[in-house]
This record gives C-alpha cells, sequence and structure tokens, in this order.
C-alpha cells in the first residue's frame, strides 16, 4: 500500500514568476482533463506556467510548457512567447500551449494507426497448403 500513497496526482499547475490564480488553475485543470477526454491513456499531466518579465514599455510574457506521461512516451508542448506578443495573455498562451499539446496527440495517434497497417507478417509455412518454407528460398 506504499505505492498508493506516493502516487502522484494525475494533473499538476505549476506557477513560476507568475501570480497563482484559482481561475487560472481551474481553466489549466480543464484543459489538460479535456486532452485526456482526446486521449484516454494519458497518465500525468503538468502544466507549468511562467511569466518572463519584460521591458516596461510592453507587457509581461508568459511561457506555458504542457508535459503530458503517456505510456512509453512523453509530450512536451510550448510555445515561445517572444514570437507572439499575444502571451501577454496568461489564457492566450495557456491555450496555445494546450493546442499544441492536442496536435501532437494526433499526430501519435495517426503514426500509430500507420505502424499497424504496415506491419509485416511472417510466416513459417505457407498459408494456403500449409507446407513449411524451404530455406534459401
Amino acid at each position: 500500500m506504499q505505492f498508493e500513497q506516493q502516487a502522484q496526482e494525475p494533473f499538476t499547475v505549476v506557477f513560476h514568476n507568475a501570480d497563482p490564480s484559482d481561475a487560472l488553475k481551474a481553466r489549466a485543470e480543464h484543459l489538460l482533463s479535456k486532452l485526456r477526454q482526446f486521449e484516454p491513456s494519458i497518465m500525468r499531466g503538468t502544466i507549468t506556467i511562467e511569466g518572463r518579465h519584460r521591458h516596461h514599455h510592453r507587457g509581461n510574457l508568459y511561457h506555458v510548457a504542457v508535459r503530458l506521461h503517456l505510456p512509453g512516451r512523453d509530450i512536451v508542448a510550448s510555445h515561445d512567447p517572444e514570437l507572439n506578443h499575444a502571451h501577454e495573455d496568461v489564457y492566450v498562451a495557456l491555450r496555445d500551449a494546450c493546442e499544441a499539446a492536442r496536435r501532437q496527440l494526433e499526430a501519435l495517434k495517426r503514426l500509430k494507426g500507420k505502424g499497424a497497417r504496415h506491419e509485416r507478417v511472417r510466416f513459417e509455412s505457407n498459408p494456403r497448403t500449409g507446407e513449411p518454407f524451404e530455406e534459401g528460398a
């Protein structure tokens, strides 16, 4: 039962150099739950919201990173706030990062589907006759 006590919360929201608010945390948790609805195999998710202080003539920019833990794989999605001044609004930065994570999940689903179609099957014998294949043939 020790494992159950050490189990992590499925979703975590972390703030760095940004004022934590209940409304922002609730929005982040809502977006993480929507990602889990899209991909139920997500075991854990973390959103990191970081305020990056800029010059006084512009507002603060926010960098939001989404990390999703799936079986055998992690997905990390973020947007560089230096390239998008809409990220002066933390909710826009949050939305964009979660949308980038969703696109990565979609791409992963497409790749899984292609892998299944192209899987090679090796027969030890002829499927029509049941006769074993000759070596070197």
